[in-house]
């Protein structure tokens, strides 16, 4: 299991109220998110010669609604190599989740392909995506997407009920990463007696639960302060430095600068790549 580096990102400053379950920190306002060593300027740059892992191909996509036909997204094309970290930015509406969707396999393509890690969705069955999905994606959301009735340690083993890797001991690997994200005295509560930066620990947890090649995360920040949102964006960067393909849509350029190239998407098209 990919594992060392992520011990040191577990922080002291998120102490929740084990009443409200709220994240209780102090000058969250003046706190200013300092970028680690490795992505700060002229130290981030990476030599990118690892297979393309991700590649959209001419991909439109388009909604019916009644007798219109609604384009979402025009003509992209997008590589994204293994151990990139890739920021993608636009405003709201721009189409920059519903490419993240096509990405994850959550939605298919009007037209163009959509591959991953060679495997062209467009040729596999129902069947056959659901287990890539299952096993080659993490997803962190921005509202965390746990199930409010089942504990910590129930929420990161529900990946593996549709899919596990062969031989792995689920159960063990579950807690295994809530000890990684430092959640391993709280793993027996439920979401409600979490705070919001425990809850998306839990979500990383589990979106690591199947030792994806990729992790795909949707404004993972957006419902936490300054501070806890820090945390997790370095939680990220040490993720990445230990190989994983990291794919996050953000509208934050603050937030961005975390990654090793942005791309702009803006009216359903890629308007701009740079690192």
């Amino acid at each position: 299991m990919k594992s060392s580096m992520l011990d040191n990102e577990v922080s002291s400053s998120e102490a929740p109220n084990p009443e409200t379950g709220t994240d209780e920190t102090s000058d969250t306002e003046s706190f200013k998110c300092e970028l680690p060593r490795s992505r700060q300027s002229g130290s981030k740059g990476k030599n990118l010669t690892g297979a393309p892992v991700i590649e959209v191909i001419n991909v439109k996509k388009s909604y019916i609604l009644g007798d219109m036909e609604v384009p979402i997204l025009n003509d992209i094309n997008l590589t994204v190599y293994e151990g990139e970290f890739l920021a993608i930015m636009g405003p709201s509406g721009s189409g920059k989740s519903t490419l993240m969707n096509l990405i994850g396999f959550l939605d298919r393509p009007t037209e163009g392909k959509i591959i991953i890690k060679g495997l062209d969705i467009n040729e596999l069955s129902d069947k056959e995506v659901a287990r890539l999905r299952g096993l080659e994606i993490g997803f962190v959301f921005q509202t965390f997407n746990l199930i409010p009735r089942l504990t910590a340690l129930e929420n990161v083993e529900l990946p593996t009920y549709a899919n596990a890797r062969e031989g792995v001991d689920t159960r063990k690997r579950a807690k295994e990463l809530l000890n990684l994200v430092g959640l391993g005295d709280r793993m027996h509560h439920k979401p409600g007696e979490l705070s919001g930066g425990q809850s998306q620990r839990v979500a990383i947890a589990r979106a690591l639960i199947n030792d994806p090649a990729i992790l795909l995360a949707d404004e993972p920040t957006g419902n936490l302060d300054s501070r806890t949102g820090c945390e997790i964006l370095n939680m990220f960067t040490r993720l990445n430095e230990e190989g994983r393909t990291i794919v996050m849509i953000t509208h934050d350029p603050e937030i961005a600068k975390y990654a090793d190239r942005v791309v702009l998407v803006k009216d359903g098209i890629v308007q701009s790549s740079k690192e």
